[in-house]
């Protein structure tokens, strides 16, 4: 709990984040070197969604360098952390 994460999106199945992750961090490899997936299931609206979010920062500042970086880019990026 209160580990830092970014949220680099939230979509209709565990397959489509697993499927995003791979995408992303094939094409910003450096960037999302010593990092891993955590495709956590949120319901809510009577709606069902996967947020697939990055875990291996040591601090929370490391996770907002990180989302400037990747939203410099042209993606999508929360800080957020594990609850």
């Amino acid at each position: 709990s209160g580990t830092a994460l970014v949220q680099i999106g939230a979509f209709d199945s565990d397959a489509i984040a697993g499927s995003e992750w791979d995408r992303v961090s094939g094409r910003y490899s450096s960037l999302f070197a010593g990092k891993s997936p955590v495709v956590q299931k949120h319901e809510a609206g009577g709606r069902t969604f996967y947020r697939l979010r990055i875990a291996g920062f040591e601090s929370r500042d490391e996770a907002r360098k990180f989302c400037a970086a990747l939203i410099a880019a042209g993606n999508d990026c929360i800080p957020a952390a594990a609850q």
